[in-house]
């Protein structure tokens, strides 16, 4: 996951097919940076491919109980991209 600019390795197994999913997802809050970290990151020459549109979104965290807002409540653009 990329976050404001700063990397951090994440991956979750595929349960379907006993593979890691190589997904990296890019959170910034302006759809300008997000363009951005695109590029800087190469994520196209990286073999990444875009899995949906680029939206604003409302970050939550949850213990299972309570929820609690990310990034003081202001939405965030997310980009999923998935290794093509």
């Amino acid at each position: 996951m990329i976050l404001n600019g700063k990397e951090e390795a994440m991956s979750r197994p595929d349960t379907q097919h006993g593979q890691q999913d190589d997904r990296i997802t890019i959170i910034v809050p302006t759809f300008c940076k997000i363009a951005m970290e695109i590029h800087r990151q190469n994520m196209w020459e990286k073999g990444y491919r875009l899995e949906s549109n680029v939206k604003q979104h409302m970050f939550m965290e949850s213990d299972g109980k309570n929820t609690t807002p990310l990034f003081a409540g202001v939405q965030m653009y997310a980009a999923t991209f998935v290794k093509a």
